[in-house]
This record gives C-alpha cells, sequence and structure tokens, in this order.
C-alpha cells in the first residue's frame, strides 16, 4: 500500500502515490505548481499512461461551447453512477464552484435522479449520463431527441467522451482506494 501524508496524518491507498522526487521526467511538469491531485499521484505510477492522458483530459475537462457547470454534471453525476468515493466529494465541490445550486448538486448526488433543483437541461443530462454509464446501448431516439433540445450533435459527442473518460478515471480512484485530499474539503 502507499502512503499518503496529509495535515491529519497518514492514509493508505492500494496502489503507488508517486510523488514529486519519484515521478518520470515525462509527468513532472505536473507537479510545476505544487501538490497535483491524489489521482494524478496514482496516474503519475504509469508516466506513458499519464503522459497520454493529460492533454486528452484537459480537452474535455476545459470550457468549449459547453460551460464549466455543465461539464460537472457530467462529471459529478457519472462518479455518482459509478460509486466513486474519491470523485463524488470532490466533484460536489467543483460542481458549486463551477455555478451549480447546492440543491442541484444534492440531487445530482443522489442514487436516484430527480427533478428537484435541477433545469431541464440538467435534468435531461444528468439522465443521460445515466442511461449512458449503466447501459450505453438503451440511450434511444427519444432520449437523444430529449438531447438535442439542449445540446448540439457535437456536444453530444464531447458529452458521452466526457462520461466515458470520467468513468475511466472512477475505475482507477475505486481501484486504488484514493483517499479524498483533505485541501479539497477544506475548500467548501
Amino acid at each position: 500500500m502507499a502512503v499518503l501524508s496529509g495535515p491529519s496524518g497518514s492514509v493508505d491507498a492500494r496502489l503507488p502515490v508517486v510523488g514529486r522526487d519519484q515521478a518520470a521526467l515525462t509527468v513532472r511538469a505536473m507537479y510545476a505548481d505544487g501538490d497535483p491531485s491524489n489521482i494524478t499521484k496514482v496516474l503519475a505510477g504509469s508516466p506513458d499512461t499519464l503522459a497520454a492522458m493529460a492533454p486528452f483530459l484537459s480537452q474535455v475537462m476545459n470550457p468549449t461551447t459547453l460551460d464549466l457547470a455543465t461539464k460537472e454534471v457530467v462529471v459529478l453525476r457519472v462518479s455518482v453512477v459509478n460509486r466513486c468515493a474519491y470523485c463524488v466529494p470532490t466533484h460536489q465541490v467543483a460542481a458549486r464552484r463551477a455555478g451549480l445550486s447546492p440543491e442541484a448538486v444534492a440531487t445530482l448526488s443522489a442514487r436516484e435522479l430527480t427533478d428537484e433543483g435541477l433545469t431541464a437541461k440538467e435534468h435531461t443530462l444528468a439522465a443521460y449520463c445515466d442511461r449512458v454509464v449503466i447501459d450505453a446501448a438503451t440511450v434511444d431516439e427519444g432520449l437523444l431527441a430529449e438531447m438535442r433540445r439542449h445540446f448540439e450533435d457535437h456536444e453530444i459527442v464531447e458529452l458521452t467522451v466526457l462520461a466515458g473518460a470520467i468513468t475511466t478515471l472512477n475505475y482507477v480512484a475505486g481501484v486504488a482506494g484514493i483517499p479524498i485530499d483533505p485541501r479539497t474539503l477544506s475548500a467548501e
């Protein structure tokens, strides 16, 4: 087990957590701005994978024609469906920072999706995420028609790719047993 140290002591992770001094040169730049996220430190254990994933994740996570709040709906909802103990609390904070209301964040964080506190666009997107993660083959013409009321086709592609990327990170975080970064929780 790898040990993460933080202000409250050490926390065990099940996969190696790579510190700056141990990071391969190909990924050391990700440590340049200080202490990266715990998931970045785990991914740094496979530097070629992290080097390939970082620009991809940057593309799908940064604003495009879709704003950060919309992207956080996807990230939070996909993480809830995948039961990611690391990603859900991390992205509850990020979703609030991106402008989602506390009520919307609470609704997106619930196992059973309702429309409470969500706009029609947010609810449709969250329902789409549920379907994509649980069984993408069940995304039917009706749901796509509802998505098209709020999003262009290229945006639906982007949101679908984002859901897949987040699912990958949820899997890594779950297998690694990555602890929540105390800095994240203190930022609430």
